[in-house]
């Protein structure tokens, strides 16, 4: 936070924005389960 509060924001929002991407794309691919965290009870 002491990085945010002398620097811009916009790195930290454009990694986010990114990894988003990345999982969509992913998950879309086949190659993520959007499940995979349940547990199969």
């Amino acid at each position: 936070m002491k990085f945010i509060s002398h620097k811009s924001f916009m790195p930290f929002a454009w990694y986010r924005i990114a990894l988003g991407v990345v999982i969509i794309v992913l998950v879309s691919a086949g190659v993520l389960s959007p499940h995979a965290a349940e547990s199969g009870g």
